[in-house]
């Protein structure tokens, strides 16, 4: 192999390599683009999560995540409690009638209590509701 063979060999080597360095200067451009975006993006999303905490956006009263953990109830003890309550299956227990029944029973016997005190009796509507 002559010496102009591997001169051209050399710069074609580098040729390939200043190519694959272009590409790895665009791609760093384009990394260092996106991490602006998402800093301003991550900014964005603080801000508006701390004005939710505070108090709300545009005047409305909204509750914090601590808040929305309390009220709800997680996926899991959903899920709990769906099992306990097929396990138990309180239809097993006692039917709709029954249950009426029972009611009927116990607003009688209040209403009663409460004509021996002189109070008006109030439980007719509920009887109704149900």
């Amino acid at each position: 192999m002559g010496k102009k063979e591997e001169q051209e060999r050399v710069f074609a080597e580098l040729r390939t390599l200043d190519a694959k360095l272009e590409v790895l200067a665009q791609k760093i451009k384009n990394i260092e683009k996106n991490e602006e975006v998402l800093g301003r993006t991550l900014l964005a999303v603080s801000s508006k999560l701390k004005k939710l905490e505070l108090g709300g956006v545009g005047g409305s009263k909204s509750a914090s995540t601590a808040d929305l953990d309390k009220r709800y109830p997680l996926k899991s003890e959903l899920a709990e409690l769906r099992y306990v309550v097929d396990a138990i299956n309180p239809l097993d227990y006692a039917t709709i009638s029954q249950v009426r029944d029972l009611l009927d029973e116990k607003l009688a016997g209040v209403e009663m209590r409460k004509r021996k005190k002189g109070d008006e009796p109030g439980s007719a509507g509920l009887m109704q509701r149900i």
